[in-house]
């Protein structure tokens, strides 16, 4: 799991649902998340990372684990077609 990542989402995670910490296996919804929570945040980590996360990925990210894991994978995918561009 990359640190950097995992750092920037359990902070951001941590601080919209108002918990004082997050266990990355722990279903999100455990913490209350809902579903308009859900889209506020991918739509905030979509800004912050600079990539796209479809409804089909956002509906498998139910841990903080699968969040960082996601994004991850979306920005390795960003990099590779940037590169892939040139």
């Amino acid at each position: 799991m990359d640190r950097e990542v995992l750092d920037v989402v359990d902070e951001l995670f941590r601080r919209r649902l108002q918990v004082p910490e997050l266990d990355p296996d722990t279903p999100l919804v455990d913490y209350g998340l809902d579903s308009v929570r859900s889209i506020d945040l991918i739509v905030e980590m979509e800004s912050l990372f600079d990539v796209q996360v479809s409804d089909g990925q956002a509906a498998s990210m139910r841990t903080l684990r699968d969040v960082v894991e996601q994004v991850t994978a979306s920005m390795r995918m960003r990099v590779g077609n940037e590169v892939g561009a040139t």
